[in-house]
């Protein structure tokens, strides 16, 4: 007779709080508001939602008008404007509700960082025209043709006393940010350096570095074809493997960034959460420990071998701090 042990860590939500994710992508105006910003940001939203198992109230969405009926979004085959759409992911639901404007963003910051506890983690992803002041500062046009300043998104960050936080940066003079934003317990990534121009990709309607790094977050492509970014196969995608992809398959004439403080927390940070929700049960023959088989609850085999004294699971993957990845163990109960 044989049967299953379930030796599942705690729940993130037990262990390390929530994440939560904010995406900002402002636009500045309907003649500069091109639709690839919207489909980065929907192609990123499909992934927290889809892939990563994020709950709906766990990301706040700051994007052009808000999702009013205006047409406020300049079409990629320059035909015109259309009303960018407020369902991103194609469920039939508005998930815009709110402007990607100054006032808006500091509110919904405010608001959020009154809200998130110490044990809690933040990701931020600002994708919007950019700009470089005459002192050297780094800024996103956002809706209405407001400026977002790198001291001042500083300062709203500041006001969160989280875990730690993970940032995207995508638009133009990104790099500019990083000094700025830079902190314990941060890691940033920007498409380009503080002088220099990020780009379109030249063959689908998104932005060229954002576009790989989600393909690395999300495992596949907008169209469903698999990617891979997980170079360690622990069955997550970090925020350093995300960015080494992205940077290995950028094709544009831009230099991606990247800071991590401490540099481990890059390699630890991850946004997949919630994996799996069971797995079809299989069963070993063996009595001997050593063919003893180890699966996750996506039915993967894992490699995590017993202590032989202690008759413990070992915790053999440091990446899976943020996110525990349960284990099942299957083996005989004659053992």
């Amino acid at each position: 007779m044989y049967f299953v042990v379930f030796c599942c860590a705690l729940s993130a939500q037990e262990t390390t709080g929530r994440v939560h994710a904010v995406i900002i992508s402002g636009g500045m105006n309907k003649l500069m508001n091109h639709e690839r910003y919207w489909n980065d940001c929907a192609f990123l939203y499909r992934t927290l939602r889809q892939d990563c198992r994020f709950a709906r109230q766990d990301i706040t969405l700051l994007i052009s008008d808000g999702g009013e009926p205006e047409r406020d979004m300049l079409l990629a085959d320059g035909s015109g404007f259309a009303t960018s759409p407020a369902d991103l992911d194609g469920d039939g639901e508005r998930d815009v509700w709110l402007p990607a404007t100054i006032a808006q963003i500091e509110s919904s910051l405010n608001e959020l960082a009154a809200q998130l506890t110490t044990n809690d983690h933040l990701f931020v992803f600002l994708m919007d025209h950019g700009g470089r002041d005459d002192n050297q500062q780094s800024y996103a046009w956002v809706w209405g043709g407001e400026r977002l300043y790198d001291t001042r998104l500083a300062q709203l960050l500041d006001n969160f006393h989280v875990a730690s936080i993970g940032i995207v940066v995508g638009m133009c003079y990104s790099g500019g940010y990083i000094e700025e934003l830079q902190a314990d317990n941060r890691v940033i990534v920007a498409s380009c350096a503080d002088n220099e121009q990020s780009w379109a990709c030249r063959d689908k309607p998104y932005d060229e570095f954002v576009y790989h790094w989600t393909c690395a977050i999300a495992g596949h492509d907008p169209d469903g074809n698999a990617v891979s970014a997980d170079t360690d196969g622990d069955g997550y995608v970090s925020m350093s493997e995300a960015f080494s992809y992205a940077r290995q398959h950028d094709r544009r004439e831009e230099t991606p960034q990247y800071s991590s403080t401490p540099l481990a927390l890059g390699e630890q940070w991850s946004l997949s959460k919630h994996l799996g929700n069971g797995i079809s049960e299989s069963w070993v023959e063996s009595k001997e420990e050593r063919d003893y088989k180890y699966y996750d609850l996506l039915g993967r085999a894992v490699a995590a071998p017993l202590d032989a004294e202690r008759k413990y699971l070992k915790k053999t993957n440091a990446k899976q701090s943020f996110r525990p990845s349960p284990i099942i163990i299957i083996y005989p109960q004659s053992r």
